[in-house]
Parts: C-alpha cells; sequence; structure tokens
C-alpha cells in the first residue's frame, strides 16, 4: 500500500533534481573525455562576412576557462546551429582616440637622475639562473624597458571576439603613423611577436596562420565550491612496472563521502565475516608459510602497460583487477571494482567494457582528480549547480607494495 506513495515521492524527487541541476539534454553533449581526464568542447563566433571562426577546446581540465584555454581550427568551417546563436547586428568598427599612459609598477626603475627609488620592491634581490627564462624575461622588461610601455584603455563586453586593425599614431612633430601587429606572419617568420594570441589550427599550407583577435569570454567571476564528492591520485609505481588509481575519496549511496581507505577496509571486514568458517586459517606446522602473491587496499586499482592496438610501439593503459582473497572462503575470488565513477567507466554498462587512459595522463609526477559540486549566479539572476572534475598534478611516485613468491611468518594476517 505504501508503493504508490513511495513513488509519488520519487518523482518528486528526480523533478526536484531536474530543477536544481544543470544536466546536459543527452549523453552526447557531454563534454568529459575519460581517457584523457579532461574535457573536450567547442564553439563558434559569427564573423562580418557571415562565416564562423570555430574555437576548440582539447585538454581543458584547469577548472578556470579563458582564452588561453582555446584554439582557432581552421579546418571546421561552422558548427551545428543551437537557438539563439542567429547572427544579427554585429556592431561596426568603432575607432577611437586617447592618450596612451606610461605603465608603472611597484619596484619600477625612476627615469629622472639622481632620484631616490622605493625599497618596498628589490628587483636585485631576483635570484635566477640560466635555466629561469620566465624570470629572466620579467626582470629584462622590468629593468630595462620598463618605460617603453604604455597602456591604452578599451572597455569591452563580456563575451565578444575583438580585433584592433591597428595604432594611428601622432607625434609631437605632427606626423601620423599606421602600425599593425607584430604577429600577422606565419608560425616559422622571425619576427612575429605577439601576446594573449590564440594558436591556430589546420591551417591551410600556404596560409597565414596567425589570429590577431582578442577573445573575451563570458566567463564566471566566482564560483562557489562544495566539498569533495570523489578524490582518485593517479600515481606511477616504477616497482611494479605498471600505474594504481587510489580511491582517496568515495561517494557513498547516501550522499557523503568517505575515506577510500575506511571504506575499503570495511568492505573487506563485512565480507570476510561472511564466510561460514569465520576466516580462520588451518593450523600450521612449519614456522613460516609460503604466499604467493600479498594483497594491496582495496582502494587501490591497477592499471596496466599495454599496446595500442596495431602498434609496436606506443603504451596505453588498462584498468585492470585485484582479486579478493577472503580467508577460508571455498569460492573463487571475486575481483575488486572501484568505487567511484571516475574510474567506473564501462563497468555499468551491459555488457562491461574496458577501460583505457592514455599514458601521458600519468606522469611522473601524477595526477590527482577531484569531483565536486560548484554553484554560481550568472548576470541576469539565474542560479546554476553543476558537478564538475578537475585535474592538477599529484605528489609523486607511489608504491602499493605488491609483492609475489615470499614466505612469511604462518601467523602473519594481511591487512
Amino acid at each position: 500500500g505504501d508503493h504508490a506513495a513511495l513513488d509519488d515521492r520519487a518523482q518528486r524527487f528526480v523533478a526536484w533534481a531536474a530543477r536544481f541541476l544543470t544536466q546536459p539534454s543527452s549523453s552526447k553533449d557531454d563534454a568529459w573525455v575519460a581517457d584523457h581526464l579532461d574535457y573536450q568542447f567547442s564553439a563558434s563566433a559569427p564573423m562580418p562576412d557571415g562565416t564562423e571562426k570555430v574555437y576548440v577546446a582539447q585538454d581543458y581540465a584547469s577548472g578556470r576557462l579563458d582564452w588561453y584555454s582555446l584554439d582557432v581550427d581552421k579546418g571546421i568551417e561552422a558548427l551545428d546551429s543551437v537557438p539563439g546563436s542567429e547572427v544579427t547586428g554585429l556592431a561596426a568598427d568603432q575607432p577611437f582616440t586617447t592618450i596612451p599612459i606610461p605603465v608603472s609598477f611597484s619596484g619600477m626603475p625612476n627615469t629622472r637622475w639622481w632620484a631616490f627609488e622605493d625599497h618596498s620592491t628589490n628587483f636585485g634581490d631576483i635570484d635566477a639562473s640560466t635555466t629561469d627564462l620566465a624570470k629572466l624575461l620579467f626582470m629584462e622588461f622590468a629593468l630595462v624597458y620598463s618605460n617603453d610601455w604604455f597602456v591604452i584603455p578599451c572597455t569591452l563586453p563580456s563575451g565578444a571576439l575583438v580585433q584592433v586593425k591597428g595604432l594611428a599614431v601622432k607625434n609631437v612633430f605632427g606626423e601620423r603613423l599606421w602600425i599593425e601587429a607584430a604577429d600577422q606572419g606565419t608560425d616559422n617568420a622571425w619576427g612575429r611577436w605577439s601576446m594573449f594570441t590564440i594558436n591556430v589550427r589546420n591551417a591551410p599550407a600556404g596560409s597565414s596562420s596567425a589570429d590577431p583577435t582578442l577573445l573575451l569570454l563570458p566567463i564566471l567571476a566566482a564560483t562557489q565550491s562544495g566539498p569533495l564528492q570523489e578524490e582518485v591520485f593517479l600515481v606511477r609505481d616504477e616497482v611494479d612496472d605498471m600505474a594504481w588509481g587510489v580511491e582517496r575519496t568515495v561517494a557513498l549511496a547516501s550522499g557523503i563521502s568517505r575515506p577510500g581507505s575506511e571504506v575499503a577496509k570495511q568492505t573487506f571486514n563485512y565480507l570476510q565475516a561472511l564466510v561460514p568458517t569465520g576466516g580462520t586459517p588451518p593450523e600450521l606446522a612449519a614456522a613460516v608459510r609460503y604466499q604467493a602473491m600479498n594483497s594491496v587496499p582495496e582502494n587501490w586499482i591497477p592499471f596496466i602497460p599495454v599496446h595500442v592496438p596495431n602498434n609496436n610501439r606506443e603504451i596505453q593503459l588498462q584498468r585492470a583487477a585485484m582479486p579478493r582473497i577472503l580467508v577460508g572462503d571455498p569460492n573463487p575470488a571475486q575481483k575488486v571494482q572501484p568505487l567511484t565513477s571516475l574510474l567506473r567507466q564501462g563497468l555499468d554498462v551491459t555488457p562491461a567494457q574496458t577501460y583505457f587512459l592514455h599514458e601521458e595522463e600519468v606522469p611522473r609526477a601524477g595526477s590527482r582528480v577531484t569531483e565536486y559540486y560548484s554553484r554560481a549566479r550568472w548576470t541576469q539572476g539565474q542560479v546554476y549547480t553543476w558537478l564538475r572534475v578537475q585535474k592538477q598534478t599529484g605528489r609523486g611516485e607511489a608504491s602499493s607494495g605488491l609483492s609475489f613468491d615470499r614466505l612469511v611468518d604462518k601467523n602473519q594476517v594481511e591487512n
């Protein structure tokens, strides 16, 4: 008699979740690429000549979207139209006149002779080696060419694609000079120099691959982030010549998250207690016993190197499984499956699919992948909540302690 009331509450909960969470309309719109551990998507902007400029993001996983996350793809002419993407009322070219402002910053050398400078910032204390190119370039700008730079204020709307065609400079002698951008040549041109420009992909042969436009994305100023739902460390194990996915934080069915090591140990102890014999090993007369293989914590998911199909040199990582060895259990050992959605790719479909991970996604420093909810308010007041995944640099290599063919004390018990 309670089924109808329960079904009604379930439908109300699903409707509430649909209003509360922003989700893709279909699975095809999911931008997460599991084998690369990042997002891949594309966007386009209308041009005055009626064409589209297509931008692609191939490896976005930093959690902060900006112009440097995208590349121009000249191999794609246009994207599929979506509601509201009609080209209407593009602004025409609007020249404006202003007076440049000299650049100033803390610790800037004084341009006048015999003038005391502020000692709060001392560039002389910067320690840079011959390999610190970014630091050396910054020091050269600050100490040598700082008074050669000017700032021209220009207020632009959010979500705009802007191109500065040139600067008409009028000096004190009445001369009017037309200056264009220095990055209008090809990538291999020796005189090309640019900042805040976007890379170009699939440029036609012989054409200029430089893109002089400035992309101002309509991005969020700030977001509210909830606690971690899932956290996975991908580490290399050079001793065992493999990689591991360590589930540091696991989301439970109740909606809360617990440490992965704690959940793994509780799961093993619960299953061990269900063994009819109580998990008591037979009594041994010898002081030692032979162990074919020891065990690792169940929150350590193995990834073994395998060849890429039709390639004898390139390697990729394939998700494997450790056996769950219960003492005294007469049944065959079951495979330990990951609990996080980040590592369960392909296990929740029928039939189950193999999960491969590109080898470069697990560098020597490792990777830290986190999943959590974010909430933000847009310019018109709408509130959006979504589940996001972020990839960061890990904490280096690790060893699981997996070993084979050992003589151990007969009373030693695996944890």
